[in-house]
């Protein structure tokens, strides 16, 4: 499926970049996806993905190139009406709700802090470092050998502390697996925030987000922007210009009275869904 990324992302950017490929006149039809050379299955499934992924999906739109400049008003109209059926549409809300679910972080799986079995724990490596210190008793290195009696008397010194409630060792564990914790719970917050901001429970504030995207980035176009060669391709002269966002450039090259009535139609549609 061919893509072109953009920061908007929705059914409305789509339009713009389908209807900005136009190059000659071509009587307009009555039915939308044959005007734009794609089965109806296509379409909607273009509508839903240019939703929901982030990408602007046209797969199949063989004939987008070929729609008049003075038809475009009309076949956005008709794929906002097809976006509109769809979007309140069983399918929909299945496709977004499995799609949201898929999405979902998994639970983090957090670290048991049980205070007896990390002193439990601490008591074992005690004793067995003690056993074996011990067997070093015999050791053929004089070093090794009379090290032993110093490190017998520190290992059972804090062997004694074990049950200390501010023994450092078993505070130390306890804090580590906290932190651990606590890293896993945070991660596992902002992961939900994400999908909530990505995928938002209701559907309908998506369309919200994305209908107020395509306002913010189309509300300062200059249409009388000057163009020059650069190569095989045209820039702006204007530096500023070419770091603008895609959409921007889109409704640039589609023109002011085609992207009037795309920022025409999301103001509309924000009412009605407010």
């Amino acid at each position: 499926m061919k893509r072109l990324q953009t920061l908007s992302v929705f059914l409305l950017v789509s339009l713009v970049s389908f209807l900005t490929l136009a190059l000659k006149a071509r009587k307009f039809a009555d039915d939308v996806w044959t005007q734009l050379g794609i089965t109806p299955k296509d379409g909607i499934s273009n509508i839903h993905t240019s939703i929901q992924s982030g990408y602007l999906s046209y797969y199949g739109a063989k004939n987008a190139k070929d729609i008049a400049i003075g038809d475009r008003t009309a076949v956005i109209n008709q794929l906002v009406a097809q976006a509109k059926k769809y979007i309140t549409s069983d399918e929909f809300k299945r496709r977004y709700e499995n799609e949201r679910k898929l999405r979902m972080p998994k639970e983090p799986q957090l670290f048991e802090i049980s205070v007896d079995e990390i002193r439990a724990k601490e008591k074992q490596r005690i004793e067995q470092a003690i056993k074996q210190t011990e067997a070093n008793a015999n050791h053929p290195n004089p070093k090794v050998k009379n090290g032993v009696p110093k490190a017998l008397e520190n290992l059972n010194a804090e062997l004694k502390t074990v049950d200390d409630p501010n023994n450092k060792n078993v505070q130390r564990e306890i804090k580590q697996l906290e932190s651990w914790n606590n890293a896993a719970v945070a991660q596992y917050k902002t992961q939900l925030q994400k999908l909530d901001a990505d995928y938002p429970p209701n559907p309908q504030d998506m369309i919200k987000k994305r209908l107020q995207q395509i306002l913010d980035v189309t509300a300062d176009v200059d249409y009388s922007a000057e163009l020059k060669e650069a190569g095989q391709f045209k820039v702006f002269v204007n530096p500023l210009y070419e770091k603008k966002p895609k959409e921007w450039k889109l409704a640039f090259r589609a023109g002011k009275e085609t992207t009037d009535a795309v920022r025409a139609i999301a103001q509309r549609w924000l009412l009605e869904i407010k």
